[in-house]
């Protein structure tokens, strides 16, 4: 993502859009006070400089699937063709490049409780240069998803926040999950492309009326199938490390662990899961000391954490969306 220093309204802006990706800018622009020429100018600067993107997810809870964080290790020289491979899987998301450019982590999401795919699993262990591969089935979310990361939320007062929450769309867990329609992967498509873009713009993609594609959306937002997420980098906020941890965890400690993480606002993502390493969390900090005081004080204050492997995050490849400047599969 693009580089870019921020200001006040740049940041007032990106915490309103991570309460509701799709809200208007004049409704944006009244809340913080300012004019809607003002917020489409900052918008679209930080929009053509890459800073931000709002981008669509679907909550997983709601569609029946469950997401797998994928750990493989390489030879150094295999990284790149292996997570170029994977980078264009569109079931692929988070993909990233980790400790000393030698293993290559990604999530993936499957229907149902199965592994993520024969296939995907046995294309990586027929890959050149691949010599271990790990996976982990994502049990409980505990930051992540529709629970956003905590530290991009600094640019509005606590009075703007509620006036935007109230507006936004509140799904509503006890209504039925929609069924997919034709049209669907259309307008996933285009939402992926950018998160805001029109209702025009997205009839045009789906083939169908605006009001048919809006109906479709509001349906799918107030089911809690889709919402938005808004993507920046971190740097740009003045977090300059990042690194994924992977902690033995004893099951006694599991919710107290859940709750530490989910409190802090370095976490951008944690979750209990399977296999070697049954808690994983991936954190932003501004330095090397800010990530031994999340492993000292923030994780040592709970009785019950056994281990806790560190491997920093050398590269982000991938977020939600197509692969920059690759093209996906169909």
């Amino acid at each position: 993502m693009g580089s870019i220093e921020f200001d006040a309204v740049d940041l007032a802006i990106l915490h309103a859009l991570d309460i509701d990706g799709r809200a208007p800018f004049a409704r944006i622009a009244e809340v913080l006070g300012v004019s809607d020429a003002t917020v489409l100018r900052h918008y679209r600067r930080m929009r053509a400089s890459g800073a931000i993107r709002v981008v669509p997810i679907t909550d997983t809870r709601r569609t029946g699937q469950t997401s797998w964080v994928l750990r493989v290790r390489c030879v150094p020289d295999a990284v790149d063709a292996v997570a170029q491979g994977l980078g264009r899987r569109p079931d692929v998301s988070w993909l990233q490049v980790l400790a000393a450019g030698t293993e290559v982590m990604c999530v993936t999401r499957a229907k149902g409780p199965e592994a993520p795919g024969g296939e995907l699993s046995r294309q990586l262990g027929r890959a050149a240069g691949v010599i271990g591969l790990e996976m982990y089935c994502l049990l409980r979310v505990v930051v992540g998803g529709p629970t956003t990361w905590q530290g991009q939320n600094i640019g509005l007062t606590p009075a703007q926040v509620d006036a935007l929450t109230r507006a936004a769309p509140q799904p509503s867990w006890d209504t039925p999950v929609p069924a997919w329609v034709d049209g669907d992967r259309e307008l996933f498509a285009a939402l992926a492309r950018d998160g805001r873009t029109s209702y025009a713009e997205l009839a045009r993609a789906c083939g169908t009326s605006e009001s048919a594609v809006r109906r479709r959306v509001e349906l799918l937002r107030g089911t809690g199938v889709l919402f938005f997420e808004v993507e920046t980098d971190a740097a740009n906020l003045g977090y300059g490390l990042c690194a994924f941890l992977w902690m033995n965890v004893r099951p006694s400690a599991l919710d107290a662990v859940a709750e530490v993480v989910a409190a802090d606002p370095r976490v951008v993502f944690g979750a209990a899961a399977t296999g070697r390493a049954n808690f994983l969390a991936s954190v932003l900090c501004r330095d090397t000391a800010d990530l031994y005081d999340f492993i000292a004080e923030s994780l040592g204050s709970v009785e019950g954490i056994t281990s806790v492997e560190t491997t920093p995050i050398v590269e982000t490849l991938k977020r939600e969306g197509p692969m920059p400047g690759a093209r996906a599969r169909p």
